[in-house]
């Protein structure tokens, strides 16, 4: 059983692998892309669709591994901290205080 699966995934990876050559074999066309006043040189379709595949599944890796939320928890801890060191300095300029300071 498992040989069998294993030839279906290698026969499914071979698939895979001719549709995408046959992709880039019929989209080599160049296009120059232009946004926002720039532009970029030209590049065949099948370069700039298949890097925005490639730029979303690696961003897609990223939001699963969590960094962007790791990051914005190690800044809102910062942010935490400093706000205890002023309350524990203010504390410790009112412990500071005499009663002749209060009056």
């Amino acid at each position: 059983m498992k040989k069998l699966l294993r030839l279906l995934f290698m026969l499914f990876l071979l698939l895979v692998f001719a549709a995408g050559v046959s992709f880039i074999y019929f989209n080599a066309v160049p296009v120059e892309l232009r946004f926002a006043g720039r532009s970029l040189p030209p590049l065949p379709v099948s370069v700039l669709i298949s890097g925005a595949f490639v730029g979303g599944g690696l961003l897609g890796l990223l939001c699963g591994l969590r960094l962007f939320q790791q990051a914005r928890t190690r800044v809102e801890l910062r942010r935490v901290r400093r706000r205890l060191q002023d309350a524990e300095q203010e504390v410790d300029q009112l412990r500071a205080l005499t009663l002749k300071d209060l009056g």
